[in-house]
């Protein structure tokens, strides 16, 4: 009998995907064919050979290892797969008539590796293998899918990287499989190596920037030859040129990254060339809305867009992903920095970038003139996606001769910032325009305003008052109604937060009469109503307040204005528990912090998890209102000082305070203080809503009480993988990944993932 091709053995070690391994054999128990797709480099190959070693006794016939890579006539493969089972066939046969009689009766496994640049071939091949022989299995690896009937697609991610917006703890970088990658491969190029606290930081920054790609931390290793880590992590905005080094007995396009993309560049359509390219002046994301507004031509017309992102999805180019309601595509940033490199030899970067930046100009303008109507949070929710996106078109505005005014105006949106929770990134942007437009104009009177807008909600008074003063001198000499009311509006709200209210009143009052006459949308005039309720409150005017409270709530109720609601409620809640009216007050409360919830609203968390303790206080759950007060601790800290030093607000802040202090006696009211601090802004959130009741135990609980999935999802917790970690890991959608570890942490009655890794390595203690 023919001796097929063996699995060659592994020359290094095997790092990471344990679970991939698992579920590729879990899938050949009901699937024939599987074909691994991803990037380049990423480790399909390497991945499919060690799922193949390890299933060879599970094939009495063998396992038959067919390379592709170097094969360029798509009518050789037959005569390729012939070759590799070593069959010795000298009669007219056709191959393929040869290997379907040959493999008719044989149990084994077929790898065909590297399928891409032959995919029709390679689908006609396994379709008819898979026909003739009903014992035989296919393991194959692609940039793009087979597509055809009976196959299971497994999209291979880049290796789990630490989160770029989560600081790793001293000494657990390798909890990570690239950074374990990197210190393994690196100790083979520098004999001694090692992730030391001197240069864990710059290994964990390098393999973020890497994204996790196998080959690319390989290259990258070779490089500490002549490089420290901190030199290799510092030099990578020119990957492509650094990681020209590869190992010798690499495949030709593994031994470079730029050969690397070249091999995937040269496999596209001229369309999906064009694409990729264009797409690059894209940051974090994109939908093929914006795809058709900002990349098409007449060399790549709109109708052509949907296939050609299917094109690219296929070959693993764009990665799709659910995000909620909207499907959205990104690409690895070194595949984004290929298209850069092809868009600038285009020479269409420029009115590519433009056409980027007028998309999010357009974009921010109707999500203004919608933001207080019905579809307030679905506007809220796709500019935080787009956030990227924003920020890079408010750069071209800053970076571009004769745009600031244009930025200008796109930073100019108190409801953006506060809404998705970045005010100081506001001023960061606004003052930044200011400075490089200091002409007169209405654009600058109202990105004044919104500076002492947000400086005034900051705490930060001398600046709210400075803006405010200068917005309204612009809106003067202008002689411009809108932005006078607005500049008016502002410095009401500027001496209402500095306690000034008998100073604060007559400016709402005169700024309500000057929105009257103008058209400036309705947000503005109406959260300029909320902060008047507010002040008429702290005055103890509460008929007054309580009127205006009940007509913003109708308003607000009937347009679907989520964002005023929210301080609507609030208001009420307060007014509520002045009057006494606990239960109701409670309700009110919580509403309100469901909504500010979602949209990040760090101030107004803040201010409702205060009065809620108030009220809890109130109420005589003593230790309850303790742990609430301590949650809202931290979030005051980040705004500067609690309740921003308001005398009468912290006067009642004590007033319940001592009412819970003097139930529980002082020590029982500190711990639980302490604790309630020591919670993260999620955790004091569930507490609040009743969620979960009390900070969970850390106590194990059976592990009967999970699923199969819930299980290994917790694993992968335990592993440091973020949920979009988990999601890629288990191929199932950000949402899916989500609802797992939500429902794990009701399940055991935990608040945090530090728990649940926790219970799963006592549970492995255990069981050794």
């Amino acid at each position: 009998m023919p001796t097929p091709n063996a699995v060659p053995a592994e020359l290094t070690s095997f790092v990471g995907r344990r679970k991939d391994v698992a579920a590729l054999r879990q899938l050949f128990s009901t699937t024939r064919l599987v074909t691994l797709t991803g990037i380049g480099g990423v480790g399909k190959t390497r991945l499919a050979l060690r799922v193949a070693g390890e299933m060879q006794r599970a094939f009495p016939d063998g396992v038959c290892l067919v390379e592709l890579a170097s094969l360029k006539d798509p009518a050789l493969l037959p005569h390729s797969v012939v070759d590799a089972l070593g069959i010795k066939e000298q009669s007219p046969r056709s191959p393929m008539t040869v290997l379907r009689d040959h493999l008719g009766q044989r149990r084994m496994l077929l790898v065909l590796d590297n399928c891409e640049h032959l995919v029709d071939a390679a689908a006609g091949l396994a379709d008819q293998v898979l026909r003739a022989a009903p014992e035989v299995r296919i393991l194959a690896t692609s940039r793009q899918a087979l597509r055809i009937a009976g196959e299971h697609i497994y999209p291979v991610p880049p290796l789990p990287t630490p989160p770029p917006d989560e600081s790793v703890e001293p000494g657990t970088a390798t909890q990570y499989p690239s950074v374990t990658l990197f210190a393994d491969r690196s100790a083979a190029v520098v004999p001694g190596f090692s992730i030391t606290p001197d240069n864990e930081a710059a290994v964990v920054r390098l393999c973020r920037r890497l994204e996790g790609i196998p080959l690319a931390i390989e290259l990258a290793s070779v490089r500490l030859r002549v490089l420290t880590v901190h030199d290799l992590a510092s030099r990578l905005d020119d990957r492509f040129q650094l990681l020209r080094e590869g190992t010798r007995n690499l495949p030709e396009r593994h031994q470079t990254l730029q050969a690397l993309i070249d091999w995937s560049y040269d496999l596209c359509t001229p369309n999906e060339q064009r694409l990729w390219a264009r797409a690059s002046v894209f940051v974090g994301g994109f939908s093929t809305d914006a795809l058709e507004a900002v990349c098409t031509d007449e060399a790549l017309p709109r109708h052509a867009v949907l296939d050609t992102v299917a094109g690219l999805v296929d070959k693993s180019i764009f990665i799709r992903e659910e995000q909620g309601e909207y499907v959205r595509f990104r690409m690895l940033e070194t595949i984004r920095a290929y298209g850069q490199a092809r868009l600038s030899e285009s020479g269409l970067e420029p009115a590519l970038r433009r056409r980027h930046r007028d998309r999010y100009r357009q974009l921010m303008e109707v999500a203004g003139d919608e933001w207080s109507g019905p579809r307030q949070r679905e506007w809220a929710s796709r500019l935080q996606l787009e956030l990227p996106n924003l920020r890079h078109a408010l750069e071209y505005c800053l970076s571009q001769p004769g745009e600031a005014r244009t930025g200008l105006r796109m930073a100019a949106a108190p409801w953006l910032w506060l809404a998705m929770g970045y005010p100081t990134e506001a001023r960061l942007w606004l003052g930044r325009a200011l400075a490089l437009d200091a002409e007169p104009s209405r654009e600058r009177a109202w990105a004044l305003a919104t500076v002492a807008y947000i400086a005034a909600c900051q705490g930060d008074e001398a600046a709210a008052a400075e803006s405010a003063e200068d917005a309204r001198k612009v809106a003067v000499h202008l002689n411009d109604p809108a932005a006078l009311a607005y500049a008016t509006h502002v410095r009401g709200l500027s001496k209402f937060l500095s306690t000034d209210l008998s100073g604060a009143i007559p400016l709402f009052n005169e700024a309500l009469e000057q929105y009257a006459e103008t058209k400036t949308p309705v947000h503005y005039p109406n959260n300029l109503r909320t902060e008047l309720a507010a002040a008429l409150i702290l005055l103890g005017e509460l008929d007054k307040a309580a009127e205006i409270i009940e007509e913003l709530f109708r308003r607000c109720t009937a347009a679907g204005d989520q964002w005023v609601l929210s301080w609507v409620l609030w208001g009420r809640g307060f007014l509520r528990l002045i009057h006494g009216e606990l239960d109701a007050a409670e309700a009110d409360l919580c509403e309100a912090l469901r909504i500010k919830r979602f949209f990040h609203d760090t101030l107004g968390m803040a201010l409702a998890l205060d009065v809620l303790a108030w009220t809890t206080a109130a109420k005589g759950n003593a230790e309850r209102a303790a742990t609430l007060f301590g949650g809202a601790n931290p979030l005051w800290q980040t705004l500067g000082a609690p309740l921003f030093g308001w005398t009468l607000l912290l006067a009642q802040r004590a007033k319940f305070e001592t009412m819970a202090r003097d139930k529980m006696g002082d020590a029982q009211f500190d711990a639980a203080l302490e604790r309630g601090s020591a919670l993260t802004t999620e955790e004091t959130l569930a507490l609040a809503l009743r969620e979960r009741t009390q900070p969970a135990s850390d106590a194990p609980r059976p592990a009967s009480t999970l699923t199969r999935r819930e299980r290994e999802v917790a694993e992968l917790v335990a592993q440091g993988l973020s949920n979009k970690d988990i999601a890629a890991q288990l191929v199932i959608s950000l949402r899916t990944a989500e609802g797992h570890v939500e429902k794990i942490l009701t399940k055991l009655g935990f608040n945090t993932r530090t728990q649940i890794a926790s219970w799963v390595v006592q549970r492995q203690s255990e069981r050794t």
